[in-house]
């Protein structure tokens, strides 16, 4: 190994312990008094009562998707009978060491230096995408599964050995089946085999698509059931507006500030014109975008739409699109202006893609610290 490439492995090396501790001292009770997870209950209680075979395979009905992490969590939980459920502290925690452990040290196409590679960690521990109420709760890592998911989408295969593509492709089973989010980037694969047909995104596709005809099996399953409830997936206009907020001002200027401007608005009276400002808006920097012919950036701009689309269909009412239901668009949506400083050659564009980029970093470290309405739950 020649002496640059051992400097930047001390150096990511660094930054993953930073993550690591920036993590711990943003719940460093939880670590050790564990946390209730209300949510997690209904799979406790099916562990407790049940075999280890059910409960792996246990679906939630209402939720009417597959959640195997969450699953794997209870049964360890019910094992060890602990009412602060502190195992599953570690299994959310686990996620998101691997996630930065990925960020770091996996050869990726997207994250190119250091400086991307810090960006984006950033963006998945504490810019404003990420929402303070779902640290450490096993119940959320399938927001972090999902932000996996879409990274692994950028890997760079060259001089990927055989055993790198067993456990490439095993997790993009693992990850589907552990996050709904996650499944849904199989149409991603596809797209990526339609652009450029060969074996390895052939296989890729085959393998993420298990987990999405999965999902959808399950879904129809318990949606003609009598007893589920079938409400599920059903428009509401108000969505419109909360997913403009959630996933494009929100990943920007946090939710304080945003709440702040909304605040000193009769948004009611003025709702359609700045609707048609905010999709005017849209359209200019999607064509922008587009005019990029960027294979990447495509990509990105597909997998935002598609979580887009996706929270929107299957919020069950209108506000419900925001918060942790947002994250992972928020996410891609901060990648979005990742790349554009990447490829971007007008200076003007490129600082202000940047300066963007920073509010959102400073805005949310802010958020989390001084305005953070959940912060007796990370407290001992």
């Amino acid at each position: 190994m020649s002496s640059q490439k051992l400097k930047l492995l001390y150096l990511h090396t660094a930054l993953f312990f930073v993550f690591i501790l920036f993590i711990i001292l943003r719940s460093p009770c939880s670590l050790y008094l564990g946390r209730s997870e209300g949510g997690l209950g209904v799979f406790y209680d099916y562990a407790l009562t049940n075999s280890f075979l059910n409960s792996l395979l246990y679906v939630y009905s209402e939720a009417k998707y597959f959640e195997l992490w969450t699953n794997l969590s209870a049964i360890i939980a019910s094992y060890l009978n602990s009412p602060t459920f502190l195992i599953t502290v570690y299994f959310a925690l686990i996620v998101k060491l691997f996630l930065l452990f990925y960020i770091f040290f996996s050869n990726s196409n997207l994250l190119i230096s250091t400086i991307h590679k810090f960006l984006f960690a950033s963006f998945a521990i504490y810019s404003t995408s990420i929402t303070p109420e779902i640290w450490l709760t096993t119940l959320h890592s399938k927001n972090f599964f999902g932000i996996l998911s879409f990274l692994m989408i950028f890997q760079n295969f060259n001089k990927f050995s055989r055993l790198k593509f067993i456990f490439y492709r095993f997790g993009l089973i693992f990850n589907g089946l552990s996050s709904i989010y996650s499944s849904i980037f199989s149409i991603i694969y596809f797209y990526k085999y339609i652009v450029e047909k060969n074996r390895i995104n052939f296989h890729n596709l085959i393998f993420s698509f298990i987990p999405l005809i999965t999902n959808f099996f399950i879904f129809l399953y318990f949606s003609l059931k009598a007893s589920a409830e079938n409400d599920r997936f059903i428009f509401d206009f108000d969505k419109i507006f909360n997913i403009i907020y959630s996933a494009a001002i929100r990943p920007i200027f946090g939710g304080n500030l945003s709440r702040l401007f909304y605040n000193n608005i009769n948004f009611s009276e003025i709702k359609f014109i700045l609707l048609s400002l905010c999709i005017s808006l849209a359209l200019i920097f999607f064509f922008y975008l587009v005019k990029k012919k960027d294979i990447l950036l495509n990509i990105i701009i597909i997998s935002y739409f598609l979580n887009i689309f996706f929270i929107l269909l299957g919020s069950q009412y209108a506000d419900f699109v925001g918060g942790r239901y947002a994250v992972i668009s928020s996410v891609v949506f901060l990648t979005l202006f990742l790349r554009l400083i990447q490829i971007e050659k007008n200076l003007f564009l490129n600082n202000l893609f940047l300066s963007l980029i920073v509010i959102s970093l400073v805005v949310g470290f802010i958020e989390f610290r001084y305005f953070n309405p959940w912060m007796y739950l990370l407290k001992c």
